[in-house]
């Protein structure tokens, strides 16, 4: 996916300042003066600092989802890594402190980022599978939304002392019981 440079560099600010910034008091203009540009590109491309989030979270998982090739395993593994490389920047996303809305804003955001994935008729995944033969997709699609951002959190809030293999090993384990429980129920 070819990416506007404009677009690129206010995300890479984002993700530079939220590796010593709480999200909640990242104002407009400190995204601005870390990616060099002015307010009127900002608002050119984003209607808050929320929808560069939500872009900036969107294209990060597609980079990752590309380098899974699309295998689910490889794909937990893959995010598990990232968010494990990237502590400070998940700390500061989902710090008790910040808005308590954030929460939902980023639960909004990943169930936003599954609900397109299941449209990409290459992803044979259990995740986009179980979406695309849901009964009520956009439910499911928050429920495992809660789920893996839940995960994280907690993962956090043990300061990642967990090992990264086990909690790879657990998210694997309960992605595959989860949809196998959707299928004995008839709920996919």
């Amino acid at each position: 996916m070819k990416m506007n440079r404009t677009v690129r560099d206010f995300q890479n600010a984002l993700e530079s300042l939220l590796k010593t910034h709480q999200f909640g008091h990242l104002t407009i203009d400190q995204i601005c003066n870390e990616a060099l540009l002015h307010r009127s590109s900002f608002y050119r491309y984003f209607h808050d600092k929320y929808d560069l989030l939500e872009q900036t979270i969107s294209t990060r998982l597609n980079i990752l989802i590309d380098q899974s090739d699309r295998n689910e395993d490889e794909f937990v593994e893959i995010l598990i890594k990232y968010v494990s490389d990237n502590r400070d920047i998940f700390r500061n996303l989902t710090d008790s402190s910040s808005q308590s809305s954030l929460y939902g804003e980023i639960m909004k955001i990943v169930s936003e980022i599954l609900l397109r994935q299941r449209h990409v008729t290459e992803n044979q995944d259990t995740i986009s599978m179980a979406l695309r033969n849901s009964k009520n997709p956009e439910m499911l699609a928050y429920i495992l939304s809660g789920s893996i951002l839940g995960a994280f959190y907690w993962w956090r809030q043990n300061n990642y002392e967990v090992p990264q293999q086990d909690v790879i090993d657990f998210v694997k384990q309960s992605i595959h019981n989860l949809s196998d429980q959707l299928e004995r129920d008839g709920l996919n």
